[in-house]
């Protein structure tokens, strides 16, 4: 008997109908396990924006925190510079027969030179001294850092020591500079272009020029009742001697704050080296605060100036005896010309 071929079932495609749909379900299934896995990993807006925020909330508490702290730091810098030239004025005084600086020297027909200048060997880590060393060569540019007085302080010799910037002279908080100033260097060309700047003011005294400032007996001040005088001297044994102070030397300014100066409208009232910084504190115009008013009133007003900081409140001095106070800008106008004084009998009672 011829033999039948018997049909065998399809067994590949029997397994594939049946485990299709199964499989199909599976990957389905997966496939939204996953998606929804994914969903889930992220983050939605609105918890990016609640995050965003709240981190802005936190810096914007914590930003003015940082910046008070920065600048009490900047601050104290300032008076530890302000006692570094207290103890240097000191020490000058102990060798010149207890006699503080003059406000500036002239020698001939120079420019004058000031008082920033001649206690230089008494402070820590200045590259430049002053010297009375004989200058054959006044025209000729040296690589020596020496400030000759022997020489107009413009004159190239100088060029060196008037260009180089003195640390203790400069208040790190200064954000705001007179146009003809830039990085603590005079920016503008001409005679003084680079000469270094300093941001602290000798105390020539109340102004006295103006009848609206007036003494505890309603009288106008005369001139030079401060320490650092507006007078040309020879020396620096003509200074101020502290037995002259009977106000007393803890009650007397010697240096206070004027920062941001350049050309001072001019005349180089900003460098270090320039007999032009000493002033008389009271602006011509009765209006303008004594202690930080605007700017424009400030840096073209000399030697009639308001004293001036961008420290937040106040300003920096330094008395006679080497101590450093803040001066609000509340503190009252009688206490402020007081202190500028040497010798007009008022009364300062308790601190600044």
């Amino acid at each position: 008997m011829v033999g039948r071929r018997i049909p065998q079932p399809c067994t590949e495609s029997y397994v594939n109908l049946v485990t299709e749909p199964y499989v199909q379900r599976q990957g389905e299934s997966m496939s939204f396990v996953r998606e929804k896995q994914k969903k889930q990993s992220g983050f939605s807006v609105v918890e990016l924006l609640i995050t965003t925020a709240v981190f802005v909330i936190l810096v914007g508490l914590l930003l003015p925190t940082i910046q008070r702290v920065r600048e009490a730091g900047r601050r104290l810098t300032c008076q530890n510079n302000l006692k570094q030239i207290g103890l240097a004025t000191t020490q000058f005084a102990s060798a010149h027969r207890e006699r503080l600086p003059p406000g500036r020297i002239q020698k001939q027909n120079f420019k004058t030179i000031s008082w920033s200048s001649f206690f230089l060997e008494f402070m820590d880590h200045v590259d430049c001294q002053a010297t009375w060393a004989p200058v054959p060569e006044p025209d000729l540019v040296r690589d020596d850092s020496r400030l000759f007085l022997n020489a107009d302080f413009r004159s190239p010799v100088n060029q060196k020591a008037t260009t180089t910037k003195i640390s203790q002279y400069l208040c790190p908080s200064v954000s705001r500079e007179e146009s003809s100033r830039q990085n603590d260097a005079i920016s503008e060309l001409g005679e003084f272009y680079r000469m270094a700047c300093i941001d602290y003011s000798g105390n020539a005294g109340v102004n006295p020029n103006e009848t609206h400032y007036l003494d505890h007996r309603g009288q106008s001040y005369p001139a030079n009742t401060g320490v650092l005088l507006l007078r040309e001297v020879g020396s620096v044994n003509e200074g101020v001697s502290y037995h002259s102070i009977t106000d007393g030397i803890s009650q007397t300014i010697l240096v206070f704050e004027w920062s941001g100066v350049g050309l001072g409208g001019g005349h180089a009232r900003g460098v270090w080296a320039s007999g032009l910084n000493c002033n008389y504190v009271g602006h011509a115009h009765r209006n303008v605060a004594l202690i930080k008013p605007l700017p424009t009133k400030v840096w073209d007003a000399g030697p009639n100036v308001p004293m001036f900081s961008d420290h937040p409140g106040g300003i920096n001095i330094l008395l006679c005896d080497g101590s450093v106070r803040y001066l609000s800008t509340s503190t009252e106008n009688h206490v402020v010309l007081a202190l500028l004084t040497r010798a007009s009998g008022e009364l300062v009672q308790g601190g600044s």
